[in-house]
């Protein structure tokens, strides 16, 4: 399970933040994601809040991720992918043998109707932090950028509290309204 508060921001508090966490106060790492969202043409994945992505994290690293939203927070099932079967479901659709082929068969997904939806690049900075990860985000796709903070912890009640205390003075809160960037960017939102 996965716990997530989030809150959009603007460019001038994402350049505001990222001063004061990429510091030599803080312990961070700097990755560039490439998402790319698998769903039929008619999107009833993301109509049903589920996600079916492939990720590259600084073309090192490769993975498949679905992710299910739940009341309680999401059930999120990752694969590390060798480059080779990265491209392979980024060129055929091709889902190999594992956890998520399986859950995506259990939920009565046909395999044969999925299709590469869109694309999304993330330049994000992560700080580790007491019961969680902090991470600041900004995000191109559609030829949009949008920025975005979010602190992953333990339970949500923990992210909230996180995320509010930690931006208090850069004027971010938790909305419940969030749209995730899978949504913004499927929905060219």
């Amino acid at each position: 399970m996965e716990y997530e508060a989030r809150a959009m921001i603007s460019s001038e508090q994402y350049i505001n933040i990222l001063k004061e966490f990429k510091s030599d106060k803080y312990s961070y790492v700097e990755l560039i994601n490439v998402n790319n969202y698998f769903d039929y043409e008619d999107l009833t994945l993301t109509n049903s809040h589920i996600v079916l992505r492939t990720r590259d994290i600084n073309s090192k690293e490769f993975e498949l991720t679905l992710k299910i939203k739940g009341d309680n927070g999401d059930t999120e099932i990752n694969l590390p992918l060798g480059k080779n079967t990265y491209n392979n479901i980024n060129l055929n659709i091709e889902i190999p043998d594992s956890k998520i082929k399986d859950q995506l068969l259990s939920l009565k997904i046909d395999l044969r109707k999925l299709k590469l939806i869109t694309s999304l690049k993330t330049e994000r900075l992560e700080i580790k932090v007491d019961n969680g990860l902090l991470v600041i985000d900004k995000n191109t796709y559609n030829n949009k950028i949008d920025y975005n903070v979010e602190v992953e912890s333990n339970s949500k009640e923990n992210a909230v509290n996180l995320l509010n205390n930690f931006f208090s003075k850069f004027r971010v809160t938790y909305k419940k309204d969030y749209i995730s960037k899978s949504r913004r960017a499927i929905f060219k939102l």
